[in-house]
């Protein structure tokens, strides 16, 4: 009864409130309101703000969402391991990855899924399009079984198994100023131009073009395309990305070697948590797609470290 109940609470808080819930429930508010007081009276204090001002989670009922959120994900990834006994695959396999990798030659997932649902099995996958440290966050409180990001930085409590490169160049559109030119440009004339800082990065790229004419933001590779492709800005875009678009005459190459950057991809996963079945089933299929030979960049310090520390 405890958990019914918990499970009714989450899809609640999930959803906005008692109404929103009803088609994820499968049943009437006036119901999805009795299970929620009763969980009130069997924890002895009020989870949320209901009724005409809208729904609100209290302080205590935010605290219990997440408990019982990881509680419950855990509940499930054991409960689909105990099936798996039976041979065949099940459960839920939750993959984070950021935006935009699709066109990347090198990216394992699409090759690694398609061996993966050549396997036996019932499992339901869900795959999350998000910036890098909403990714991290949710592999670490164990909402997400694995994600693939860029690594900026060493996180405890995860580890990073370094699956391709991709390199970021500054682009342009067609009607900007500076469409059509050969040769290297300074970055002091480069800062005359406005410029769109990749925010998801956070720090890291706001210390490292602190001289640049900052104009705009983008916080995934799609927002920032679009805004060079006006010819307003110059930003930079993964070259396997701004392909398509180079090719049929919207994007140009600036000469700019100074402000390119090698981004390391990486598969991430909780180091504290044995992975469900299925999800430990796919992490090998997708490490095994790892081509070595388009490695051609030395890992940054940080990850190398983390690496050797992984070891065995």
């Amino acid at each position: 009864m405890d958990i019914r109940l918990l499970r009714v609470f989450r899809a609640v808080v999930e959803a906005g409130g008692l109404s929103a819930a009803q088609s994820v429930l499968d049943t009437s508010t006036s119901t999805i309101s009795l299970h929620m007081t009763e969980l009130e009276k069997r924890l002895g204090f009020r989870l949320c703000q209901r009724g005409r001002a809208g729904f609100a989670l209290t302080d205590r009922g935010y605290l219990t969402y997440q408990q019982a959120k990881r509680m419950l994900n855990t509940m499930d990834d054991h409960f689909d391991s105990i099936l798996s006994l039976r041979k065949r695959l099940t459960g839920k396999i939750r993959l984070g990855i950021v935006d935009s990798l699709i066109t990347h030659p090198h990216s394992p997932l699409t090759e690694a899924l398609r061996k993966f649902n050549r396997l036996d099995n019932e499992v339901e996958m869900q795959l999350l399009v998000n910036e890098r440290s909403e990714l991290e966050r949710r592999v670490l409180a164990h909402d997400l079984h694995a994600a693939i990001s860029p690594f900026v930085r060493p996180v405890a409590g995860l580890d990073f198994h370094r699956l391709f490169i991709e390199r970021h160049r500054l682009y342009c559109g067609r009607d900007h100023p500076l469409f059509g030119r050969e040769g290297a440009i300074s970055r002091t004339a480069l800062a005359l131009h406005p410029f769109v800082l990749r925010s998801h990065l956070g720090r890291a790229d706001e210390e490292r073009f602190l001289d640049m004419n900052v104009r705009a933001t983008a916080n995934n590779m799609e927002a920032m395309l679009t805004l060079v492709l006006t010819g307003t800005y110059i930003g930079l875009v993964p070259d396997h990305l701004a392909r398509p678009w180079e090719e049929a005459g919207d994007l140009w190459a600036i000469a700019a070697p100074e402000l390119e950057q090698v981004s390391h991809h990486a598969l991430v996963l909780p180091r504290s948590l044995d992975l469900s079945t299925a999800a430990a089933t796919l992490v090998p299929l997708i490490l095994a797609e790892v081509n070595a030979a388009a490695l051609t960049e030395e890992p940054p310090l940080p990850m190398k470290q983390s690496a050797l520390r992984r070891r065995p």
